[in-house]
């Protein structure tokens, strides 16, 4: 249970009202007593001060006025026990810190453990790289799924797990254990994040390697790659790249922290399946240079022939024959794989418009005109053997089929490197909240009323009926 204030300012009222109601109380003008003798007086003086030491009248007084001024203050009565309950369990690999002992993910459980075997209706969403899910179901039993948890995703989407979670659960109030900043939509969050240095791998690739520092200086150290030392320097929050002969690099960080998930990263490149359809002589010679197989299905599609539906997979179609030229006036510069692709000024034939629909320009001429067309999900260019003496072209095929042979290994968010840093705690708001004002304010009614008719009302209608007798 727990009691909060809407306007505390006013609880320094209680001290001077209760010494105005006293001051007020004791400044009546005391009853006159007459004696017949010394014997009666002394019997009439330890009957006064036995009054003084405990006064019925000024108590009620005083506690009524204590519990009007109490219901200025607007109080309300928390009130909370176990419910229903949809615990969202963050996993991602910053969980794996060691900063908070033994671990940020082994102090989350810690607390799930807690909040789950209190609660006789639960939910049990572990955010990762995909969400799970287990339950509804008394919260006991779902303390064995906690056992197996590993921080081993690249990242965790707590949002989604909520609304997984409440979709199991609805009416639930919703609790997130994580080390990153809380989601809008919990009701209750608790931080297990930590406050340790951390130096991890954010990237690699051909000829590079890239470092995040998470500490609070100014790193100095060694990275091995390929078997060869390389001293470097990260700033503190900040990155670092180092350049390196290797097109295909392996490096690993020496030293040690508080999260080893990051320290160690690889690049290597595969074979890009591509299923060509048709028969180009341009596209075979240079799929035959990128070091591409062929075989169906590809991860890539390539079509001689005019787009009739809107493709499945990324496919590429060069159209089989084109009517005049026009010089390339602009393009469509969002698209990645058109980095360092530059095909303004050249002169590119125009293919025939697409037949389905979802086809946007990619290359325009100064009338606009399109020459080359994309979709989300493809691209539709002039015939290949129109391009194959253009710069532009196996640079654009390239970008096409060699960012899907790359391969990647010990990489993290960025994010989880930096380590999220602890943020406040926010509890489960209460199952019940009660305004106690009203009720307040009403006793001290019910207790004014109660002395006035046992201190004032009474006392009068003795002295009145005491004055009718003898008249009488």
């Amino acid at each position: 249970m727990q009691v909060a204030f809407g306007l505390p300012g006013l609880l320094w009222l209680i001290p001077p009202v209760l010494g105005l109601v006293w001051l007020w109380y004791r400044r009546r003008q005391p009853p006159v007593r007459h004696t017949a003798g010394l014997w009666l007086w002394q019997k009439a003086v330890r009957k006064g001060r036995a009054r003084r030491r405990f006064d019925l009248r000024l108590v009620v007084l005083l506690f009524s006025a204590l519990l009007v001024t109490l219901a200025l203050t607007a109080p309300k009565v928390s009130l909370d026990w176990p419910g229903e309950l949809v615990l969202v369990l963050d996993v991602s690999a910053s969980m794996a810190a060691t900063d908070v002992n033994p671990s940020r993910l082994e102090r989350a459980k810690t607390l799930a453990r807690e909040y789950l075997a209190a609660s006789p209706r639960a939910v049990l969403a572990v955010a990762g790289n995909q969400v799970q899910t287990f339950g509804p179901a008394p919260g006991q039993n779902l303390l064995g799924h906690l056992e197996g948890l590993q921080p081993t995703a690249t990242s965790a989407n707590l949002r989604q797990a909520i609304v997984k979670g409440r979709a199991l659960l609805p009416g639930a109030r919703v609790l997130t254990i994580a080390d990153q900043a809380p989601p809008p939509e919990t009701d209750g969050y608790l931080n297990v994040a930590g406050n340790g240095a951390n130096v991890g791998i954010t990237a690699i690739g051909p000829g590079f390697v890239a470092l995040a520092n998470a500490g609070p200086g100014l790193w100095q150290g060694e990275v091995w790659v390929d078997g060869q030392r390389y001293a470097l320097e990260v700033p503190a929050g900040g990155f670092s790249s180092l350049e390196v002969p290797s097109s295909t690099p392996s490096a690993r960080i020496l030293s040690s922290d508080v999260l080893a998930l990051d320290n160690q990263a690889g690049f290597s490149r595969r074979l890009v399946r591509v299923e060509l359809s048709g028969r180009s002589p341009a596209l075979e010679r240079l799929l035959a240079l990128l070091g591409t197989s062929r075989g169906s299905p590809g991860e890539i599609a390539i079509e001689i022939g005019t787009p009739r539906r809107s493709p499945s997979r990324f496919t590429v179609f060069f159209a089989e024959q084109a009517s005049g030229q026009a010089l390339v006036f602009d393009v469509e510069r969002t698209l990645p794989y058109l980095r360092g692709v530059e095909l303004v000024g050249y002169n590119l034939p125009t293919p025939p418009r697409p037949a389905a629909p979802g086809w946007r320009p990619l290359a325009i001429s100064e009338t606009g005109q399109a020459l080359a067309w994309y979709h989300p999900n493809g691209l539709y260019l002039p015939p290949a053997e129109s391009l194959q003496n253009i710069p532009a072209f196996p640079v654009l095929v390239y970008n096409l089929i060699a960012p899907r042979g790359e391969q990647r290994s010990g990489l993290l968010n960025h994010d989880e490197t930096l380590l999220p840093r602890p943020s406040p705690n926010q509890p489960l708001p209460p199952m019940h909240t009660m305004q106690m004002a009203p009720w307040l304010a009403l006793l001290a009614a019910l207790l004014l009323v109660a002395e006035f008719y046992f201190f004032q009302y009474r006392i009068l209608r003795q002295r009145l009926e005491a004055q009718a007798t003898p008249t009488s």
